[in-house]
């Protein structure tokens, strides 16, 4: 039960090559439907349920090697949010950034059927903001969070 079964580098291997399988694949879900946790943080939580869920039912060799694996994933989602907040470079392929969804009134179509947004989604969210034509709307934005933001043009003064 609390023995190690496998070498040690044969585990760090595996739980690094499973890690970095499982960033690339949440990369590509939609940031609409990642909701406000980042990808790292929601590989983190799915990797862990699933070891946790593993280690209770008794499907890992070990306690220790439950417990080794699920340090090093958390050890590797530090070391990935420490690397990716100093490197630039990283920050562009691991982070999402905003899509424009209307520009100066006109919807990005295309950037909406990337981003799995309706017209009807977008219209929701501007009427919350108090907007009920599209033409007065500046920017509206997807952001990285998945939430909407939206930037109303300024009215002009009437004398």
């Amino acid at each position: 039960m609390f023995d190690i079964t496998m070498p040690l580098w044969e585990l760090f291997v595996r739980a690094t090559i499973i890690y970095l399988a499982l960033i690339f694949l949440v990369r590509v879900i939609p940031k609409r439907k990642a909701g406000h946790i980042s990808p790292n943080d929601m590989l983190t939580l799915i990797i862990l349920g699933g070891m946790g869920t593993d280690a209770i039912m008794g499907g890992s060799s070990s306690v220790i090697e439950a417990l080794l694996m699920v340090g090093l994933i958390i050890g590797w989602g530090y070391v990935f949010d420490a690397i990716e907040a100093r490197s630039p470079l990283l920050q562009r392929v691991l982070r999402d950034r905003q899509t424009t969804l209307i520009d100066r009134g006109r919807f990005i179509r295309q950037n909406m059927r990337r981003e799995l947004v309706t017209e009807e989604e977008l219209m929701a969210v501007l009427r919350k903001e108090g907007v009920d034509d599209v033409s007065r709307v500046r920017s509206a934005c997807l952001e990285a969070d998945g939430e909407i933001s939206v930037i109303i043009e300024d009215k002009p003064e009437e004398r």
